[in-house]
């Protein structure tokens, strides 16, 4: 009992620093990105200054334990999308009262899209009234 726990442990481990690194390079990357426009040229040290302490505190390992999985209850299991009724329910901010109106459909779901196939066919569907292998170099004799 106790071996299959700490196997639990160390794959939620190996887990959740997995996706605590994907989420780390993210936040490296869009704060890298903030650094790009030219306000942040003359702001950019201060930046530095505010985020660094911030981002050095974050760290990819967790600190999920084998208490951590048996504290935990049934209910954590059962997952609430961030935007289900249910979820802003508890929420009142004057943003969940906008309702968008009609909005055109931009496609882009390429289940929905066919690729075209291309037409396998002769250039000229009669042949072009020569014989096969035969060319005809230089300008056309008048029939008289």
């Amino acid at each position: 009992m106790t071996e299959a726990l700490e196997s639990l442990c160390q794959r939620l481990r190996d887990q959740y620093r997995c996706r605590r690194c994907l989420l780390l390079k993210r936040l490296d990357l869009t704060t890298s990105a903030f650094h790009w426009s030219d306000r942040a040229e003359a702001q950019g040290e201060a930046m530095k200054v505010v985020l660094i302490p911030i981002r050095e505190a974050l760290s990819p390992e967790s600190d999920v334990s084998i208490a951590h999985v048996l504290a935990a209850r049934a209910d954590l299991s059962r997952l609430v999308p961030a935007t289900s009724k249910a979820a802003r329910r508890g929420t009142c901010c004057a943003i969940n009262k906008v309702l968008m109106g009609n909005v055109p459909d931009r496609g882009g779901r390429p289940n929905e899209l066919e690729a075209p196939m291309p037409s396998w066919q002769s250039r000229r569907e009669d042949g072009g009234g020569r014989k096969a292998g035969r060319q005809s170099w230089g300008r056309k004799k008048k029939k008289k």
